[in-house]
């Protein structure tokens, strides 16, 4: 009777296993396609058949909620990195500060404790400096709201997109129609920037107490321009398909991004450093490390589906490579005391935040229904759209 009872409860599964099983399966993958080769040694079938055995209990648990605790200590035990057991919720910020995150419910802000408020049903957002307010754009609207959601003023035109908020706080550029506008942090003194046909890339403003700007036309050639005065400071020669331009903190190098390489430059449009990827890959995102000429970058393999981060650090010769997991990564996004490094993992549902340094990695699962709550059917993946703003120590 106990062993018919006992082989039932065997073959039973919990509710929502399944799913728990597709969830794991994307970690479970990266894990194996990251572990590190070992020389074949002689003399191995016993141990061979009892490791085995092991990673099949592993495998099994790891299809499991509870499994991906198992996982990570699988991942510490093999030295590849230190990672804790994935967290069910953002219940808090490894390196402080705030998140503001764009979900398909809107935006969002993520306090160092976890907390989360949404702003509003808003498609794009960027911070204000020191976190003040938060530029934001749907549809044929741009607004500037307090964290509370409270909206200060709003702009009607065109095909809104692309907010950035100026780092002295009194200019926003957007896209209106493809065309760059600018604006001042009031709302008034709207103007015309640019003309429609620019790159992908957003603008991008130099930190100063001036308003200097970069963008690039369709030509793919960067320019930067006097916001104030609309002289042109500079321009890059042509680079083909610009998709992220981004300053560094002291403002003198420019990171513009293409398909197939990371790129850097200083006045006059001089070429300081150039990342070339091998064809059949793809830079899907780079940033640079707060106060330094550091850079990390993510590269995705076509052919293995596999993307991978990398940290340039000013004075190496070479890139380490600090992260690799199956499928697309994004938002690629500094820690405001550049010691952590978050990094949007869609097809597993997770966030990651990489210690640099000591390689721990924070892992943070079922985002897409945290930033939907209630919501019926599949949910989307968030985007990061920034980490602000004091360093914490």
């Amino acid at each position: 009777m106990i062993e018919r009872r006992l082989r039932r409860l065997a073959s039973a599964e919990a509710p929502g296993e399944e799913e728990a099983r597709e969830r794991a399966w994307p970690v479970v993958r990266a894990a194996f396609e990251t572990r590190e080769r070992a020389p074949r040694a002689p003399r191995l079938r016993g141990r061979a058949a009892l490791a085995l055995g092991v990673l099949a209990v592993v495998v099994a648990a790891a299809l499991t909620p509870p499994g991906r605790a198992v996982l990570g200590e699988l991942r510490e035990a093999i030295g590849r990195e230190r990672v804790t057991p994935s967290r069910p919720a953002v219940s808090s910020l490894p390196a402080g500060g705030r998140l503001l995150v764009i979900s398909p419910r809107g935006a969002w802000i993520v306090e160092t404790d976890g907390s989360k408020r949404r702003l509003g049903a808003y498609e794009e957002a960027t911070w204000s400096p020191r976190g003040l307010f938060v530029g934001a754009s749907r549809g044929r609207t741009l607004v500037a709201v307090t964290p509370k959601g409270a909206v200060r003023w709003s702009l009607s035109r065109e095909r809104v997109s692309q907010p950035r908020w100026s780092p002295s706080g009194f200019r926003v550029v957007y896209r209106s129609r493809g065309a760059l506008r600018v604006v001042a942090a009031d709302g008034t003194g709207d103007k015309r920037l640019a003309p429609r046909g620019l790159d992908p890339a957003a603008a991008a403003w130099r930190p100063g107490t001036d308003h200097v700007v970069a963008y690039a036309d369709w030509r793919g050639r960067v320019h930067v321009v006097d916001t104030d005065t609309g002289r042109a400071l500079w321009t890059t020669r042509r680079l083909p398909d610009v998709r992220a331009l981004e300053w560094s903190d002291d403002g003198r190098q420019l990171l513009a991004l293409t398909r197939r390489s990371v790129r850097t430059f200083e006045a006059p449009g001089k070429s300081v450093t150039t990342i070339t990827i091998p064809p059949n890959q793809a830079v899907t995102g780079a940033a640079f490390k707060p106060g330094r000429h550091d850079l990390a970058y993510v590269v995705l393999a076509s052919a293995t589906g596999t993307s991978r981060v990398f940290v340039h650090a000013e004075e190496a010769s070479a890139a380490v490579r600090r992260f690799e997991g199956a499928g697309r990564l994004r938002d690629l996004t500094w820690s405001p005391n550049g010691r952590w490094l978050l990094v949007g993992w869609p097809r597993a549902d997770q966030l990651l935040f990489l210690r640099i340094g000591d390689r721990r990695i924070v892992a943070v699962s079922n985002v897409s229904r945290e930033f939907d709550p209630g919501g019926i059917g599949p949910a989307g993946f968030p985007r990061v759209a920034g980490w602000c703003c004091r360093p914490s120590r």
